[in-house]
């Protein structure tokens, strides 16, 4: 059947609509590659992540590659954790909200780390793998919309939107004693990860408001694949024997980024017919990621049985830059307008209980959220808590738990994340 002139302008104006709606929001939404870290290693964790000063087991090649030279023995590490995110989202003048979630478990670091010989001090070498970004997430929106969105508002909506995938790094790096009590090290990262965003939207005009169309889906799939060259060094001073100071420098890097996206739309109108259009493309960009600068401090108490320490993480985001922009309508000063500068802090606390050889930790975290797309109501806190064990002065079994929640909205949608995170590490030294 032909369709009149009128329908086809309104569709032409509805499917317009609909891939603006999909495509306007990558340029107003959260860049998931950027300032969204996760964590390494059950030990670093368990304290909150307050590990620069720490630095003594495998995870300290991300975390801080001078504190390779502190292993003595050789190392073979392994860590998994496990993430279930929970999401409760909620029109303003929605009277329920609409939970989901998703849960996942994930290889987290496996590497080795080989002491060498030296008259003094000491030196080590290691080569692994971390993966310090996670993607999963899932959120699900219902209800009517209550905006004047043109094409949306005041239809009952159903919508999910899912991420998965993360960012690993593969590292080759080195500590050495450069004297008593200094200690330089460095590593060469290769960046690597994938992500996937599936939205998936039905609209449906249960109160009648447009007279010929019944309902819409609109399916959106951004299929990304990430690489970059970079580097870090750090450096730690034994002040004292129960004083220690820590500081790394994340270099600027490209990650390039290879995108494949399709989209969808199907209009359903009164009398039964229904209409559809498809588009899908590539594009390849870059997101110049800028300097990271993290300081921390650790100190020893009650005969180094208690250590506690903190980390302040300093990331300019507002120096980032996407070279080229991945869409017309993105600005060159998208981050510039769009994030902030952010400190990220960590605290931990462990304790070694001698009698039992068993090590207990806690920790809290203060992740502060630079997109400013969006109204932060909460930012990212997580708290901590942890516990570790060595078995026959050759295996290390720790596992750390972490919770953190924080809240944002977005208009008229309000979204509310809660996080669980479980990291379980074993370790092999002789």
């Amino acid at each position: 059947m032909r369709m009149t002139i009128k329908r086809t302008t309104i569709l032409s104006f509805t499917l317009l609509g609909l891939t603006m709606w999909g495509i306007v929001p990558v340029a107003q939404t959260e860049e998931i590659a950027v300032g969204n870290t996760f964590g390494l290693g059950a030990r670093a964790m368990g304290m909150g992540g307050a590990f620069v000063s720490t630095a003594d087991d495998f995870t300290t090649l991300y975390w801080n590659p001078a504190g390779l030279a502190q292993i003595r023995k050789f190392e073979l590490f392994s860590s998994f954790s496990h993430n279930e995110m929970d999401t409760e989202t909620q029109f303003s003048q929605a009277r329920e909200t609409t939970d989901a979630g998703r849960s996942k478990t994930r290889p987290n670091s496996i590497g080795l780390v080989y002491p060498l010989y030296t008259t003094r001090g000491g030196m080590a070498i290691a080569v692994g793998y971390n993966r310090p970004q996670n993607f999963d997430s899932r959120i699900v929106v219902k209800g009517l919309d209550p905006s004047d969105d043109p094409v949306f508002g005041g239809f009952d909506v159903d919508e999910s939107n899912s991420y998965k995938g993360g960012i690993g790094i593969w590292s080759l790096g080195t500590g050495v004693y450069v004297s008593e009590n200094i200690i330089l090290g460095g590593a060469l990262d290769y960046w690597y990860g994938k992500s996937l965003n599936e939205l998936d939207s039905n609209a449906a005009d249960v109160n009648g408001i447009d007279m010929e169309i019944a309902g819409m889906e609109f399916h959106d799939t951004v299929d990304r694949e990430y690489a970059g060259l970079g580097a870090r060094v750090g450096a730690l001073a034994h002040l004292s024997e129960q004083v220690t100071l820590g500081l790394t420098a994340v270099f600027p890097m490209n990650l390039e980024i290879y995108e494949f996206w399709s989209q969808g739309t199907i209009v359903s109108f009164d009398d039964g017919e229904r209409e559809s259009d498809y588009t899908e493309g590539d594009i390849e960009y870059n997101i110049e990621r800028p300097f990271e600068f993290t300081t921390g401090i650790a100190v020893k108490l009650l005969e180094k049985r208690l250590t506690l320490s903190a980390d302040v993480q300093f990331s300019d985001w507002t120096q980032a830059v996407y070279n080229p922009p991945p869409a017309e309508d993105i600005s060159s000063g998208y981050f510039e307008e769009l994030y902030d500068s952010t400190f990220q802090v960590r605290a931990g606390a462990e304790y070694h209980l001698s009698e039992i050889d068993t090590r207990f930790r806690a920790g809290f975290v203060h992740d502060p959220i630079p997109y400013r797309g969006k109204d932060i109501e909460s930012n990212r806190n997580f708290l901590a808590l942890g516990v570790g064990k060595i078995f026959d002065q050759t295996v290390k079994i720790d596992v750390a738990y972490m919770l953190g929640s924080w809240q944002q909205s977005d208009g008229e949608l309000s979204e509310k994340r809660t996080d669980h995170r479980i990291f379980v590490s074993a370790a092999y030294r002789y």
